[in-house]
């Protein structure tokens, strides 16, 4: 796994250094993105879960100041419906921050470094996380591996054994059972989280409670005018696997009950997972159907006049906390990840590493990655 990371870094700043962004943005960048992040968060080693989806604040307030000075226009996902109704054809690239399940750090850590500079964010909300109703699930199970050297699971009445003495056994541990929950029914990710909380004295609702929202916090947030909010659903399970009735009402009910934490109406919806299997025409349907006017994806790409179109089945960038210390963004932006993971999924069937769990530059002039590198690693 760090070799295949390494790799993947290296090809990263190689595609910069040969100018792969500057020569297909003018082509791929179109209207400019939306960019998707979940924890702005250092994490540490054990906290296997949080790793590739955490960008540290240094890293995050960089992205930030790098797309002000660029001149991007920066966008809630209410702005961003209106500019799509409209069809605004203004000079310069539009961009959305994105915020995704409802993490505290969303409060402590992202929203400072937004209202500093003044720009919108948009954050979409498990509402079974925020009522302490359901655990956010890979806190406990770090703990469980980070404390054991071996871990006996129960999943589908069938015995799992997962050796985790090293690190190394630790993180495959980790994203062993992690790949296994993230496609349970809501009843067997309870029942997991029992059953090894029982056997290892692990209680997953504590750093639940630590790492999530509140209600306080989302409306402070509010109150600020910068910050949107959507739902995403219930549970945090891929809808594509659900019955209709089901997955209907883990949609309708998540906005049910972020209307009632923002106390107004929510009009935006984030697909769990988010893939074509997960967020197909029959979810995007259902959010026609209760009212929502933007849905986002995890499709991989940037936005262009054509996504009007499609308001409920929109594409995001997301900004991986793996890669955060190579040209990321500008890979992302110009379009060239989003261009080079489509070829990948024609010819390959599945997505780079570095994929999620998805006209020319608006300034000639690219940032320093070398300062990009320097800010990630005073965080380390």
């Amino acid at each position: 796994m760090v070799l295949q990371q390494s790799l993947v870094s290296t090809t990263l700043w190689s595609l910069s250094a040969i100018g792969l962004p500057r020569l297909l943005s003018g082509r791929l960048s179109g209207a400019g993105g939306i960019l998707a992040f979940h924890r702005i968060y250092q994490p540490q080693p054990h906290e296997f879960g949080s790793l590739r989806t955490s960008v540290t604040p240094c890293n995050f307030r960089y992205v930030v100041q790098t797309l002000k000075e660029r001149g991007y226009r920066f966008l809630s996902m209410s702005g961003l419906a209106d500019w799509l109704v409209d069809g605004e054809s203004a000079d310069g690239k539009v961009i959305c921050l994105t915020f995704d399940d409802g993490f505290s750090d969303t409060y402590t850590s992202a929203f400072p470094v937004c209202r500093e500079f003044g720009v919108p964010m948009t954050v979409y909300l498990v509402s079974g996380f925020i009522h302490r109703q359901f655990p956010m699930w890979s806190f406990g199970l770090e703990t469980a591996i980070a404390e054991n050297d071996s871990l006996t699971v129960r999943l589908a009445d069938e015995p799992l054994m997962l050796n985790c003495r090293t690190l190394r056994e630790k993180a495959a541990a980790f994203r062993n059972l992690a790949s296994r929950l993230v496609v349970a029914a809501p009843d067997i990710v309870r029942e997991v989280c029992q059953s090894i909380g029982s056997r290892y004295r692990v209680d997953f609702m504590t750093p639940t409670d630590r790492n999530v929202l509140t209600v306080s916090m989302i409306r402070e947030m509010r109150d600020s005018g910068l910050v949107d909010f959507g739902a995403h659903s219930v549970h945090h399970i891929r809808l594509g696997s659900l019955e209709h009735k089901v997955a209907l009402w883990e949609i309708e009910q998540s906005k049910r009950d972020c209307q009632d934490f923002v106390e107004s109406e929510v009009h935006h919806f984030a697909y769990p997972y988010g893939d074509a299997a997960a967020a197909g025409p029959r979810e995007v349907a259902m959010c026609a159907q209760l009212g929502f006017r933007t849905g986002v994806t995890t499709e991989c790409n940037t936005l262009f006049g054509t996504d009007a179109r499609r308001p409920l089945s929109l594409p995001r960038l997301s900004y991986s906390g793996s890669f955060q210390d190579t040209p990321l963004l500008d890979l992302l932006l110009s379009g060239t990840l989003p261009k080079l993971r489509r070829h990948w999924q024609a010819f390959r069937g599945r997505p780079l590493a570095f994929a999620s769990t998805s006209a020319a530059s608006v300034r000639p002039a690219y940032p320093d990655f070398g300062r990009g590198r320097r800010l990630h690693e005073r965080t380390r």
